[in-house]
């Protein structure tokens, strides 16, 4: 009998993946305002304890489809919220499969969509099944114990969707409908969304108040919902509080609203219900985290948030500080940035981190000019012009890999790098340094960006590969693939005491997991990566370890650097210059004595 096993779905989130669904990915949709005091501590992991995953069996498989749905539960298994998941069961479904397949089927496109954010889409999923569903009891038919599972999961699925795209109003009926026993927080925080899209601003500071009361403390998810709450709220008075806190009596989401409309804290209250007070005003400037929560920068969503709220705890410190931290969301445009920046300026901030992206950048730095210069832009990237960076210039890692290529004495080169803009300003980047470092024969390979087998790719240049160094500009996943099929040609990657073709990297996505185990083919490629730890930083690799149950990737440090840089203005310590190392055992370690990881060369993130 084959089983599918249940995606983490939202009302069952891993202990640190809670911010990969749509908790993370659409509470910020508008600006958010968090005092950050003594609420943002602890080291607790993200997510309700005790809710585990379940499988869910669709019953008998027909022999018929017994293929495709194999190749649809293998896409799940690869990447639950995958683009493969989606094709593997649009595959199944144009086959006309049974009702149980028909409706695993529609749950896996859903929950698929739902991770990405691609709310519509899940919604017609959802409500595809559901509407088979509808077909098939309407005829008098009973549903099997495995398709009546999978109706509650589609209509749980539903309930999430409605809530960000659909009627609100449709969405708390779906919500109540869904509901046995307890809500989780899944559930919690739509109910505060499809609140917020009513109008309903008293009812939406209970629910994302109530979703806080469940969440873990010290956890990004927290820091979320108490932004949002904290947003709701702003301009209600007592009366409005105190008659939406009627409503959840004795609880601390009920507690939360009366200590806001003025009342003291209970005797045994939770830590951050005392924290429901009105934040004062004074103390550091006001930092503004301009980051993307939509659009296709949106990928980048959940690691940033994680990332900023470790680095704001980090900062202020274990005693607190009156650290105050405005959110909007920088969409992926343009257009998107300059209103969002416009918005956080006049909410106060007089610094703004971020955005992504070189336009958004051009944009928030024009609304940031125009404020008068009193607004600093810091970007968890690269600088330009007043614009403060806090990430080594693509120009600056070539060079750097470059140099790397001199001390091991070769003068041929291959490049094979991803035919687009980053790849082939990579490219010119390698043109110019490489040559100074005694390298006289130089090739370039472009692929397709979404290549994922390189044999082809390595055809020209096989011949010559085991006298060249190998460059790579790209995503360290890619160049995984690309590592792996050298290892299947008979390629011995160069290592400190083993012989062999040096393969270097800009390993864009690098991360502690990204090298670990089942990754062992990296061992000694060279990596100038874009953000990695630094002694200094210490502080924040564990912070952010406790919160997301693995250590911080690269674009997690680029968010901490920004806002460290944010906070401390001219005394904070300037970011890390491009720099190369190698993977050892699991771990990066420094390739040159001037380059310092941690005081114990401890490896990233562990």
């Amino acid at each position: 009998m084959s089983r599918l096993p249940a995606r983490l779905r939202p009302g069952a989130p891993g202990p640190h993946k809670l911010l990969a669904g749509p908790l993370g990915r659409a509470l910020l949709h508008t600006a958010v305002v968090v005092a950050v005091l003594g609420a943002c501590r602890g080291s607790q992991a993200v997510g309700p304890a005790g809710e585990a995953t379940r499988t869910v069996d669709p019953g008998r498989v027909d022999p018929a489809f017994q293929g495709e749905w194999d190749a649809v539960q293998a896409a799940h298994e690869k990447d639950p919220s995958g683009p493969a998941v989606v094709e593997a069961a649009d595959r199944l479904l144009a086959r006309d499969p049974p009702l149980n397949l028909r409706l695993a089927a529609q749950q896996l496109k859903a929950g698929a969509n739902l991770d990405r954010g691609d709310y519509a889409a899940a919604l017609a999923s959802a409500r595809a099944g559901l509407e088979d569903v509808s077909k098939v009891r309407a005829q008098g038919i009973d549903l099997a114990p495995a398709e009546r599972e999978l109706a509650e999961d589609l209509g749980r699925t539903r309930a999430l969707a409605e809530a960000e795209v659909g009627d609100p109003q449709a969405a708390l009926q779906a919500i109540a409908a869904a509901t046995k026993g307890d809500r989780g927080p899944d559930l919690l925080a739509a109910t505060a969304r499809a609140r917020e899209r009513l109008g309903d601003r008293a009812g939406a500071a209970l629910a994302y108040a109530q979703w806080r009361e469940v969440l873990a403390d010290g956890s990004a998810a927290a820091a979320l919902a108490e932004a949002r709450m904290r947003e709701q709220w702003r301009g209600l008075d007592a009366t409005a509080l105190e008659e939406a806190a009627r409503k959840a009596a004795g609880t601390p989401a009920a507690q939360c609203l009366l200590v806001r409309a003025g009342r003291s804290a209970p005797a045994g209250a939770p830590a951050w219900v005392s924290g429901c007070q009105v934040a004062s005003t004074s103390g550091p400037p006001r930092i503004g985290l301009l980051l993307p929560r939509s659009g296709k920068f949106a990928g980048l969503a959940d690691v940033q948030l994680a990332a900023a709220t470790a680095a704001v705890r980090v900062l202020a410190g274990p005693a607190g500080s009156s650290l105050q931290v405005a959110w909007e969301d920088a969409g992926s445009s343009p257009a998107e940035a300059k209103k969002a920046a416009a918005v956080l300026l006049a909410s106060g901030a007089s610094v703004l981190v971020g955005p992504v992206g070189p336009g958004n950048v051009e944009a928030a730095a024009e609304v940031a000019a125009a404020n008068g210069g009193r607004a600093r832009l810091v970007v968890p990237g690269e600088g330009a012009g007043q614009v403060v960076g806090v990430a080594p210039t693509i120009e600056a890692r070539a060079a750097a890999l470059a140099q790397a290529v001199g001390r091991a004495n070769r003068t041929t080169a291959v490049i094979l790098a991803p035919d687009n803009a980053y790849g082939k300003r990579a490219v010119s980047a390698f043109e110019k340094s490489l040559p100074k470092m005694g390298v006289k024969s130089l090739k370039t390979i472009y692929y397709p960006p979404n290549t994922t087998s390189f044999s082809k790719v390595l055809d020209p240049i096989r011949s010559s590969l085991k006298s060249a160094a190998v460059l790579i500009p790209d995503q360290l996943a890619r160049v995984e693939l690309v590592v792996r099929q050298l290892v299947r040609d008979g390629v011995v990657i160069e290592r400190p005491k083993q012989p062999g073709v040096p393969v270097l990297t800009t390993a864009e996505g690098c991360s502690p997991e990204a090298i670990g185990a089942g990754h062992e083919v990296l061992e000694g490629v060279l990596v100038a990566p874009v953000g990695w730890e630094t002694p200094e930083a210490a502080g924040f690799t564990e912070t952010y370890t406790a919160m997301e149950g693995e250590g911080p990737p690269d674009q997690a440090w680029l968010v901490y650097r920004a806002v460290a840089q944010a906070w401390g203005g001219a005394e904070a310590a300037p970011p890390p210059a491009a720099a190369v190392l190698r993977v050892e055992s699991g771990r990066f370690v420094a390739t040159e004595s001037a380059v310092s990881l941690t005081p114990a060369e401890r490896p990233q993130g562990r």
